[in-house]
């Protein structure tokens, strides 16, 4: 199979998976903004919980299966969970305890079926030809995201149920794609599976001791996503005192959503492959630049909150800085990242970068929560709370640095 129809197999697999995510992606937000900034940071602490034994399990699943089937097992699970839900919102519905639980299973399915992917995908390219495509693969993945949530902007924002069983016939769509992907020869095999449990259930964590590379994408992940969920928590504030009916702030996401997927898929099909091959750019700037846009979207929140400047219609400003951040992470940063991940051997593909791309963002969003509700609770203003987090941004600008630094000398041994 030339690497063409690899493109081809690999864009209409992203396609369906973030057309999986997003179609249920504003249900989970209202969830969110019912549930509260205050009693969020639980829920979050819960999915770390839920992330750190799934991560395990995961390991140990991908230590006995063939490589060829990680796809179906993941997604035929996540299916099923679909279809459960489904069955939960009809015979339930706006129940909170329902609602709360899928926030919860929600999170760990959309950092799940993305990893997955992407572990999938960095298998058939070569970092070359990933820096070359990827963009292209996420502008694919924009679109899907953009029919997702344009579904439920115009016809689904009150059924819930039909959204999920939707998402689940395009999970089936995606374990097609993903069988017909062929892995880069180049790529070295996966080692066989030890024979204790433990050591299978615990592999992720050894790879990353053993490799310094992992080790500064597992900070990076780290602190980008406690960035993002603060900065999450200032936008569901705004949404929130904007409105409390549940079906218009479906509606607020919804459109967002639709906002951020065409800006993002014009980035990833035009910019991206340029940006990220680039002598001057490169990966470099895009790691390091995502510390000084979160600076600038937190004066911006400081500035509006403090009535200071951009003193506006607070959805507005929500709209701006989602169609800012966001496609930035989709369309460059998360790209970057996983040309990063190209240099690794295969099995820290599946296991280490899984475990990022989950655990650790997970744990990242939790500490994100408590840092926004830890910094309310030390009496420090809505309006100033912002500028406080702002060093943090300033160490991701560190961090994107060092990454792309020890990327270098590892390629230089």
């Amino acid at each position: 199979m030339s690497i063409n129809k690899n493109l081809l197999f690999c864009g209409g697999f992203f396609f369906v998976v973030l057309y999986s995510l997003f179609v249920m992606r504003p249900f989970r937000s209202a969830v969110a903004a019912q549930i509260g900034t205050s009693d969020l940071t639980f829920f979050l602490l819960l999915v770390v919980l839920v992330m750190l034994i799934a991560n395990g399990i995961y390991s140990l699943l991908v230590s006995k299966i063939k490589e060829s089937k990680i796809v179906l097992f993941i997604y035929g699970f996540f299916v099923t969970n679909l279809f459960l839900y489904a069955l939960f919102n009809y015979v339930f519905p706006n129940n909170y305890w329902v609602g709360a639980s899928f926030y919860v299973w929600y999170n760990v399915f959309n950092f799940f079926v993305v990893s997955v992917f992407w572990a999938r995908a960095v298998n058939c390219f070569n970092t070359d030809d990933a820096k070359k495509y990827f963009g292209v693969v996420s502008a694919c993945g924009s679109a899907g995201a953009w029919v997702g949530s344009q579904s439920v902007y115009l016809f689904l924002s009150d059924s819930p149920m039909t959204a999920m069983l939707l998402a689940s016939g395009a999970l089936m769509v995606g374990i097609f794609f993903s069988s017909r992907l062929i892995t880069e020869k180049s790529s070295p095999a996966v080692t066989e599976p030890v024979a204790a449990f433990l050591p299978q259930f615990t592999e992720q964590i050894e790879q990353i001791k053993a490799n310094p590379l992992i080790q500064q994408m597992l900070f990076y992940a780290f602190v980008w996503t406690c960035l993002a969920t603060a900065l999450y928590f200032f936008g569901l504030e705004i949404i929130s005192a904007y409105t409390d009916d549940v079906v218009v702030q479906r509606e607020v996401f919804a459109l967002a959503d639709s906002i951020v997927t065409p800006v993002s898929f014009l980035i990833q099909l035009f910019v991206a492959g340029f940006v990220l091959r680039s002598g001057w750019l490169g990966v470099r700037f895009v790691l390091v630049s995502y510390g000084v846009l979160f600076g600038a979207a937190f004066l911006m929140i400081s500035g509006y909150l403090s009535d200071v400047f951009l003193s506006g219609t607070g959805v507005l400003i929500f709209l701006v800085i989602s169609a800012v951040m966001r496609p930035f992470e989709y369309a460059l940063n998360k790209p970057a990242r996983e040309s990063v991940y190209t240099t690794l051997k295969k099995e820290e593909k599946y296991k280490s970068t899984v475990f990022i791309d989950t655990f650790m963002n997970r744990f990242g969003d939790a500490s994100g929560g408590l840092l926004f509700n830890g910094l309310v609770l030390l009496g420090v203003s809505i309006a100033a709370a912002p500028l406080a987090i702002l060093p943090l941004a300033g160490y991701l600008v560190f961090l994107g640095a060092r990454v792309v630094n020890e990327e270098k000398r590892i390629g230089e041994i």
